[in-house]
C-alpha cells in the first residue's frame, strides 16, 4: 500500500516480459547442478564456485542494482 503506484506498474510489466519471453523455462530450478564459474567481485577479487563449495553449500542471489 506504501508503494508508488507507477513502482508497481513498472514491476509489474517487467515480471510480464520476462514471462513473455520465455527465459525463465530454461532457468536451473532447486536442486539441479550448474557448471562451475569464476565472477569478479565488489572487491575486484574472483570468486570461485568450486572453491566456495569446498566449505559447504552455495546460494547465489542477484539483484538489480540500480532501477
Amino acid at each position: 500500500a506504501k508503494v508508488d503506484p507507477d513502482v508497481l506498474t513498472i514491476m509489474a510489466n517487467s515480471r510480464q516480459q520476462l514471462e513473455d519471453s520465455g527465459l525463465h523455462q530454461a532457468a536451473l530450478g532447486p536442486g539441479e547442478k550448474m557448471t562451475d564459474f569464476v565472477l569478479r567481485d565488489s572487491a575486484n577479487t574472483d570468486f570461485s564456485s568450486r572453491e566456495a563449495l569446498k566449505s559447504g553449500p552455495l546460494l547465489l542471489c542477484w539483484y538489480r542494482g540500480i532501477w
